[in-house]
């Protein structure tokens, strides 16, 4: 353990023991059905149905799903939560790393080799040689930039919020996972509510000429 501005850490990632088990089958259903649910959301915003059904002001209809138009849209968000899953490892092992876990504790955790977690992951463990003195860690619709500050020997960032506000950090941090945290703060609290943009980038579903009405495709089944 290790005393970091007066806080204390564990660092001792050589004394770690079965650090996690393997989720049971009951678990890992529970998480599929949620990430089913993440998918199912984010198809509901950015397919052609789910859209025209939003801009009419109602929530689409479970009838939405029976159309291959939704389900490619389906596929297509299940595509965008595998690449945020690469992200969000990425950012695990790097925060890992800085705290003291070896390429061997991260391609545990992963399930691959030493040797490949440290391709995958390039200056995420090891000394800080090999780590990059700049990284963007995005989050709660903002990014910031942690950078390495050679005059301070330490980290610090400049985030940008969802809100608009830019903003550099107060102080600078000896460990670049603590400034990562820090940044990520100040994303959460600048974070403002998703909502949709110009009504003209709402498409029609049915690009039927003869189709063309005040309400969408699904009213008649949402009265």
């Amino acid at each position: 353990m290790r005393s970091v501005n007066g806080d204390e850490f564990w660092f001792d990632a050589d004394a770690m023991r079965e650090p996690w088990r393997s989720p049971d089958a009951a678990e890992i259903a529970r998480m599929r059905d949620e990430l089913r649910k993440v998918a199912r959301d984010l198809a509901g915003q950015v397919s052609a149905r789910g859209r025209e059904c939003w801009a009419n002001g109602h929530v689409p209809s479970a009838s939405a799903e029976l159309f291959t138009d939704w389900r490619l849209a389906y596929l297509h968000a299940l595509r965008q939560v595998h690449g945020a899953v690469e992200v969000l490892a990425a950012e695990a092992a790097l925060m890992g790393g800085d705290m003291g876990a070896t390429y061997g504790h991260l391609g545990s955790a992963w399930g691959i080799s030493k040797q490949a977690a440290r391709k995958k992951w390039p200056g995420a463990a090891g000394d800080s040689s090999g780590q990059p003195e700049k990284i963007t860690v995005e989050g709660h619709g903002g990014t910031a930039e942690i950078t390495y500050l050679p005059d301070h020997g330490a980290w610090g960032w400049i985030g940008h919020g969802s809100d608009g506000t830019l903003r550099e950090s107060e102080k600078v941090f000896v460990h670049r996972w603590m400034a990562v945290i820090d940044a990520e703060d100040f994303l959460r609290d600048h974070f403002v509510s998703w909502g949709w943009g110009d009504a003209d980038d709402v498409p029609s579903a049915l690009d039927d000429p003869l189709l063309k009405r005040k309400e969408c495709w699904c009213w008649e089944e949402e009265a």
